[in-house]
């Protein structure tokens, strides 16, 4: 347990340098303002991450005693950018505009067909393959898209956040 615990912080860790990388790197050409604005907005939603990692799957769940899907990206959203969000993943896939995955951003929203036919799971991107969600099997997670099991089942990225503006 320690060390899994170790892992997560230094992956983490390792996380948040590359995409405050990445985005200081991107703001060279979107301005310094920006840029700032992107990696305090991307250090705020790993800590986000941090806080809710092993809280417990509860379908309807919005608090520490247990979250959804859709719950945890209302939370964490509210938290990091001050918006309030449906609390349906029907609802919050509405939101925003759609995002290849080659221009996802930390924030953007992952929604996954986890039965046939119909999106059912929402998760929140985090950089690199990373994103955070609340799985019914191991409550609040960090998985990887790079595995078949969420990549094949991936149906949309939606932005909900624009302009800078948009930042807390």
């Amino acid at each position: 347990m320690v060390n899994f615990l170790k892992k997560c912080t230094i992956h983490l860790l390792l996380l948040t340098a590359g995409v405050i990388l990445i985005t200081s790197c991107a703001g060279q050409y979107q301005g310094r303002r920006f840029s700032t604005a992107r990696q305090i907005e991307t250090r705020s939603l790993l800590q986000a991450a941090e806080y809710w990692l092993k809280t417990p799957y509860r379908f309807g769940g919005n608090d520490e005693r247990g979250i959804d899907c859709s719950g945890l990206v209302c939370a964490v959203y509210r938290e990091v950018y001050g918006l309030e969000l449906p609390r349906s993943t029907r609802s919050q896939r509405r939101l925003g505009s759609s995002v290849r995955a080659s221009y996802m951003r930390p924030g953007d929203l992952l929604f996954f067909q986890m039965e046939r036919g119909r999106v059912s799971h929402v998760g929140i991107y985090l950089g690199g393959s990373d994103f955070l969600h609340a799985s019914s099997s191991k409550g609040v997670v960090i998985s990887s898209l790079r595995g078949s099991y969420y990549s094949n089942r991936l149906f949309t990225a939606r932005r909900i956040l624009q302009r800078p503006s948009d930042y807390r």
